[in-house]
């Protein structure tokens, strides 16, 4: 029967995840953690780069780590911890506590008197309130972009980019809408009206109503003690007011005698001085008495002067403004929220700028790293890691202890011949190892490329000074700008990606520096030319083959580059275009995005960190390009599971090791991970791998759930397809092998020497644990125990369009469409529950309740049943979500009760 050869097909289509195509791999994290300093002293916490302060009036302080997609509370005993956001971006969370909630970019921030807190989740389109007891809600926007919803419910209105906040002493809410260059007003009833722009960018409107007038990327907004509302219009240079009345004017900027540059903050205090935050650094203010001074920031970008003045302190990255209730002024210096106390001295009172608490000499997967950029490990097993954001070069060892190397956290030089423990760096970016053991580094903010042997510092090339040089000077004679990728061939000569001079040159085993591509200025060309010739644009990695060709990641051209040892440049995947697509097809015809990464396995597959679209994808030696970990969305999400169903944020460097795991840096989630073959961790196993066929992950098992068991010496070498008999029931012996549950056989989808495919029967239900044994011809070969749940549900790697055309890159599905996914390990059903049965009218449904997310938004269930004609599975057809969603690569998730499927992709049009 057709049906009966298409369930068979299916069912054994886990042995084709398994067997087939490029390799599948599960990930795991080996360096870098979430903790954050939360329950600790503020002073000594890790803070991202912060977006948006407020203070309340009991004198907590509230901060957005908009880098960490979190809100942070620090007490009045100056202890810090997270009050909303997970850490990883998304939306989700509404009406449960904020502190489980998904944040996207976190901005603005406006604490209300009775302990209400607003928070401007810019990446989210939307403003969220976090009330006393803990709990989130979206108060304004839709996460639509589109303008819409004055004078209705705020909640139903659209926003674009809201980046700031404040209230009244009437409890209105004030939101600059960046992107759409207006103001808008939500008042306590939750209604929403336009007070100030007209969408249209510019400047007009002076002495006359502000709904009228032209703004330009409106940012920070404060309002006095009077009620007038005081907008940083950044783009216009100004800071501008509007009154009680809707009278809008300019009060600082416009003139050379209050010259402002790029303001994005504003503050005022009680007695009416006006506090501005611009690009120069400083803390400029205008007195009541209209004198012109600077209050803090001496004009350099650094950090320095606490203890001291504040106008005589240095701000290195001042984001934002805040007032406490005693008048105290407070500054979101980049990592760091400093205070200017009542008599003009500044203090620190948040963030340690990963300068000290940062985990060495404890476990990597407990240590704290800012932005790593690139991995690389010796012949011991000891992994390197830049750490550009913390300025070092950290070393976990081959028992997973974590110390560093190179750097101490701030930025310096120090010359040659320096201890390189406690020595300062300065932006390491690249990391290689070269045939003696010897670190090679590239600091991109020294300009140089440096050496560390036997616990010394020296320099391999760079001047210091950002330039260029002619070539086959010597390494310290040649100059560089930014270099920020390191590669080392089998002679031991180093590549150097020389990002700012858009080129790569290599330094030779006679010390001499000569170029191996880029004609030295930003473009896009030369293919099938020379490589000195050809035009880069802000390389970033580079990698040499067996074969000697040299692989440049051309990141900013979205280009894979090949160079042959004869010095001829081609591209090998990318067309130049960014964007996601190409999967399964020639690696020369897909779209990339900003590739940072690059390594090279010796059969030739060649691995992609495909950064801007958050994945990893490998080429086969056949020149197809395949996706094997991440997707179009950022997140962190996935270890211990199939690396293709996690989420990835911003992966940077790229190192393999001897066995094939795939190091790399996941630098937005500042986190080191690795990618394992599951196929040679199955080829080594001395005990049985149970996984779900849908996933191919370990956990508990479900009644009827399909599972995929990996072992040796299972079944026939050839392998063998289950038969079904006359009475529509699946095989429980195929070819001598038996797989029993207790004391119940189960059916056998497939059945091969390493693997095979079974049911769990139905009669596990109700048991906490089941015994599984595998015999093969009489003889018992092992026995496990599994634990058991109500459900364990996981989606197939396949579905269907309205058309009934396999989803793909290349045929993605209409948003508003209808979809066909198929699952297994939803648990017991409404029918018969016999296993192995054929599904045939009526088709049988879960007994637990289904739902479906589709990018983080629940989807219509038009069918949630048994698949016709197949044997436990369990097929949706879903209504997608309207327009709203992105194109490109979408995360679906299934829930069967109270549990979440692992992420599955849907190519959505």
């Amino acid at each position: 029967m057709e049906t009966r050869l298409f369930a068979s097909l299916i069912l054994s289509g886990s042995a084709w995840l398994a067997l087939a195509g490029p390799n599948l791999y599960r990930i795991e994290t080996v360096a870098g953690s979430a903790d954050m300093g939360d329950g600790g002293p503020a002073i000594a916490a890790e803070i991202g780069n912060i977006q948006g302060i407020a203070v309340d009036p009991a004198g907590n302080l509230y901060l957005s780590d908009t880098d960490h997609h979190r809100v942070r509370k620090v007490d009045t005993r100056g202890i810090i911890t997270t009050v909303a956001g997970s850490g990883v971006p998304g939306f989700a969370g509404d009406g449960g506590p904020a502190a489980s909630a998904q944040l996207n970019l976190p901005y603005g921030l406006a604490a209300g008197p009775a302990g209400d807190l607003y928070i401007a989740d810019l990446g989210n389109n939307r403003v969220r309130r976090i009330t006393p007891d803990g709990l989130i809600s979206t108060i304004a926007g839709t996460g639509s972009r589109q303008p819409a919803g004055d004078g209705g419910p705020a909640s139903n209105a659209a926003l674009s980019a809201p980046r700031n906040l404040t209230l009244d002493s009437f409890g209105n809410l004030y939101i600059s809408e960046f992107e759409r260059h207006r103001v808008r007003k939500v008042t306590p009833d939750g209604r929403i009206t336009t007070i100030a722009g007209t969408g249209a960018r510019g400047f007009s409107g002076d002495g006359g109503f502000a709904v009228l007038a032209q703004l330009a990327f409106p940012a920070g907004l404060a309002v006095d003690a009077s009620g007038s509302l005081y907008i940083a219009d950044s783009q216009n240079q100004r800071i501008r007011r509007i009154t009680s009345r809707g009278m809008i004017s300019t009060v600082l900027g416009g003139v050379p005698a209050t010259a402002l540059l790029t303001p994005t903050a504003v503050a005022v205090n009680r007695e009416g001085a006006v506090f501005v935050l611009d690009q120069s650094h400083t803390i400029l203010s205008l007195t009541p008495s209209a004198a012109w001074i600077t209050a803090a920031g001496t004009g350099a970008a650094a950090f320095s002067g606490d203890g001291t003045s504040a106008s005589q302190a240095a701000l290195l990255c001042p984001n934002d403004l805040a007032l406490g209730s005693s008048g105290d002024l407070y500054i979101a210096d980049g990592s760091r929220i400093r205070r200017v106390d009542s008599s003009g001295i500044i203090h620190t009172v948040a963030g340690d700028a990963y300068v000290h608490a940062v985990g060495d000499g404890g476990p990597a997967l407990a240590a704290r790293l800012l932005q790593p950029a690139s991995v690389a490990l010796d012949t011991l097993g000891n992994l390197y890691i830049a750490e550009t954001g913390a300025h070092r070069v950290r070393k976990v060892t081959a028992s997973g202890a974590i110390e560093t190397s190179f750097g101490n956290g701030v930025p310096g030089f120090i010359g040659d011949g320096a201890p390189s423990a406690g020595s300062p760096s300065s932006g390491p970016a690249g990391v290689a190892v070269d045939s003696t053991g010897a670190l090679i580094v590239a600091e991109a903010g020294n300009h140089r490329v440096r050496r560390i042997a036997a616990g010394r510092v020296s320099t391999l090339i760079g001047t210091g000074d950002a330039g260029t040089t002619a070539e086959a000077k010597r390494g310290p004679e040649t100059r560089l700008r930014a270099p920020r990728g390191l590669c080392v061939d089998s002679l031991d000569a180093v590549f150097v990606v020389d990002t700012g001079n858009h080129r790569v040159l290599r330094l030779g085993p006679d010390s001499l520096v000569t170029l191996a591509a880029g004609a030295g200025d930003a473009g896009d060309g030369g293919d099938d030319g020379p490589a000195r010739a050809a035009r880069l644009n802000q390389p970033l990695a580079c990698a040499i083959d067996a074969n000697g060709n040299l692989l440049i990641a051309d990141t900013l051209n979205h280009r894979i580059r090949q160079v042959a040892p004869q010095g001829t440049i081609s591209t090998i995947a990318g067309t130049g275009v960014p964007g996601v697509s190409g999967d399964e097809g020639p690696a020369a015809l897909a779209r990339l995005s900003a590739p940072a990464g690059i390594a090279v396995d010796p059969g030739g597959s060649v691995f992609i960190s495909d950064t801007g679209n958050h994945r990893i994808r490998q080429i086969t030696p056949d020149g197809i390009i395949h996706s094997i970990a991440g997707g179009n969305w950022s997140g962190f999400t996935g270890d211990d599971g199939l690396a293709s169903s996690a989420l990835l944020h911003s992966p940077g460097g790229l190192q393999l090791d001897r066995s094939g795991s795939l190091y790399f840096a996941d630098t937005g989630n500042n986190r080191v991970r690795r990618l394992v073959p599951i196929a040679s961790a199955a080829a080594s196993l001395t005990e049985l791998s149970v996984l779900n066929a849908a996933s191919l992950l370990e956990g508990p098992i479900a009644p009827g759930e399909i599972l995929t068991i990996f072992a040796a010496g299972l079944g026939p070498e050839e392998g063998s397809v289950g038969s079904f008999d006359s009475m529509g029931r699946l095989a429980t012996n195929v070819d001598g092998t038996e797989v029993w549950f207790n004391d119940v056989p189960a059916p056998i989808f497939y059945a091969q020497s390493a693997q095979l495919n079974v049911q769990a029967p139905y009669a596990v239900a109700g048991a906490a644990t089941v015994k599984m044994e595998i015999f093969r011809k009489g003889r018992s070969l092992a026995a496990v125990v599994l634990a058991v749940k109500e459900a364990a549900p996981a989606l197939f790697p396949v579905a269907a369009n309205p058309d009934g055309s396999p989803n793909s890159s290349e045929s993605p599905a209409p948003r508003g469409g209808i979809v066909t996914l198929y699952a297994t390990g939803e648990g017991l059903t409404d029918g018969s529950n016999l296993a192995g049965q054929i599904a045939e009218p009526p088709y049988a449904r879960p007994r637990l309740p289904v739902a479906l997310l589709v990018g983080g938004v629940g989807a219509e269930l038009l069918f949630a049943g048994a698949a016709p004609g197949m044997v436990g599975v369990l097929q949706i057809n879903a209504r997608l979500p309207g327009d709203y969603l992105p194109r490109g690569r979408t995360p679906v998730m299934l829930t069967v009760g109270s549990v979440s499927s692992p992420v599955f992709w849907l190519w959505l049009d």
